[in-house]
């Protein structure tokens, strides 16, 4: 409003006006800022103060009698006129400051959307709402009439504007209110972080992984059931196997060990805790029998009506275990490259008893836990690949191995670092450091509970001997059977290999 061409009396009324609307505005501000705990907070206490100085006005009279000794008497009634006023109006002095900090924050905010262009529809600028510091994270918080795709498409103008790094923008408590999740430009996620059996979760099916700049990362087996592990030799990926390994036998998971690399990642160590595998004959008997335990929950599920393994075992007070299937190598598994004619129905059996697990086995509690160094679009077939959610991929410096295992060329840009991963779920992929698993200080020794399963498990063992005289290698095979503790259970199958 311009006052050039008011008289006197009408510019001081035109400012009047004007105070006493911006007085509101902020006051209006104020009140819409009362959604926050601590601001209400400090309204109350701003009450008790108006009020209690109002009770004690009889104290106060005494300090301003004394007062009126010491000056002016004029000046004394001005000072007390002016005490009171403030005193009584406390509150609503409190709310205009209140709203004038908000402006004050707003503009801020204002200028950095103007000067990076980000501008919404009408010429709206987002609004300012609120800003949380929860340990590493910085979380924005504003109502916009802008989508998330193009909050998403300006990360770069926003993380300068920001002076941050946006590592996620998603819809707050309303459609109109955007969230951005960020971290201090100059965080950089640790190079290694040791693993301790205290970062276990109580959850059943739950698996720790590691940590990004965000979050820890983990999984749940009972949501998604099959993970995919990729990366060129020296990424960790076995490693980082072994962990989830670890995670699982530790909450009373039976583990079976394929391992093509003739039992050099599962070694001897892990024999205490389940069958390594390292021929594909016995890989198909394995396989050929988990079909079948698969087939049995099923029908077990269906006949009581329950949806899964764990509301089974709740229902029934049982205890069927999870069954936890580890291939280190599943290209030496699958690979069809170069083998003879009458070798190739084993392969292709193998191939399709793990379509058939990877597809049928959400709910039984056979979880896939694979592992691949060369990714190939021939060897994870569309059956395999598209039944298992979680990807998990280290560095690789073919794009074509990145967009098999993500579906993007990101594994590419992953710094060469030993156990830096992404992970791979729904549309999202994060970067994260694994947690460092050392097989000689982590691997103890645990008691392990006899594994329930519904099916007779026959582990082969094989002994190796050397014969004194003609200091030849003779292998013997033995079998020693082993029947699952069937007590608790009902129903008896006799499924036999």
């Amino acid at each position: 409003m311009s006052y050039q061409n008011q008289d006197p009396i009408g510019k001081m009324l035109s400012m009047l006006l004007m105070g006493m609307w911006r007085g509101l505005k902020s006051i209006y501000k104020g009140l819409k800022k009362l959604n926050k705990p601590a601001n209400i907070a400090a309204l109350a206490v701003t009450i008790i103060v108006s009020v209690l100085s109002y009770i004690g006005k009889a104290k106060f009279a005494i300090v301003f009698a004394k007062l009126e000794v010491l000056t002016d008497t004029r000046i004394s009634v001005i000072i007390q006129k002016g005490f009171w006023g403030i005193m009584i109006a406390l509150p609503v002095i409190f709310l205009m400051i209140l709203g004038q900090i908000e402006s004050k924050v707003q503009n801020i905010y204002e200028k950095i959307f103007k000067d990076i262009g980000f501008i919404g529809k009408n010429n709206k600028i987002p609004y300012f709402l609120y800003k949380k510091e929860i340990d590493k994270k910085t979380i924005y918080a504003f109502q916009s009439n802008i989508p998330l795709s193009e909050w998403d498409k300006a990360r770069e103008r926003l993380e300068l504007g920001l002076e941050c790094s946006i590592r996620r923008v998603c819809e707050g408590s309303k459609k109109n209110i955007v969230e951005l999740i960020t971290v201090s430009s100059d965080y950089k996620i640790p190079k290694e972080i040791a693993w301790d059996d205290s970062y276990i979760q109580d959850e059943d099916g739950v698996i720790v992984i590691g940590e990004s700049d965000l979050d820890i990362i983990k999984f749940d087996l009972n949501r998604t059931p099959h993970v995919l592990f990729a990366g060129e030799t020296g990424s960790g990926k076995s490693v980082a196997m072994r962990l989830v390994f670890w995670q699982m036998v530790k909450k009373k998971c039976k583990p079976f060990m394929i391992d093509f690399k003739g039992g050099v990642e599962f070694g001897k160590k892990y024999e205490r805790y389940g069958e390594v595998i390292t021929d594909r004959k016995r890989a198909l008997e394995v396989l050929t029998m988990l079909v079948k335990e698969n087939e049995a929950r099923l029908k077990l599920f269906r006949d009581l009506e329950v949806k899964n393994l764990k509301e089974y075992n709740y229902k029934t007070h049982q205890n069927l275990s999870r069954i936890g299937v580890f291939i280190d190598e599943v290209a030496e598994l699958l690979d069809k490259k170069g083998v003879a004619k009458e070798d190739k129905p084993i392969y292709e059996k193998i191939e399709a008893l793990m379509s058939t697990l990877a597809r049928l086995s959400r709910a039984t509690g056979i979880n896939l836990i694979l592992g691949v160094q060369r990714p190939d679009a021939n060897i994870l077939t569309g059956q395999i690949k598209n039944n298992i959610p979680v990807r998990i991929s280290g560095r690789f410096a073919d794009k074509t191995a990145s967009e098999i295992v993500l579906g993007n060329t990101m594994a590419c840009n992953l710094p060469d670092v030993k156990g830096r991963f992404l992970y791979k779920v729904g549309n999202e992929t994060i970067e994260f450091q694994s947690y460092f698993f050392n097989d000689d200080r982590d691997l103890k020794e645990i008691d392990i509970t006899e594994c329930v399963m519904l099916t007779n498990y026959n582990n082969s063992t094989r002994e190796q001997t050397q014969e004194d005289k003609s200091n030849k290698k003779d292998i013997k095979t033995s079998n020693k059977a082993k029947s699952s503790a069937k007590e608790d259970i009902d129903l008896d199958l006799n499924f036999k290999l």
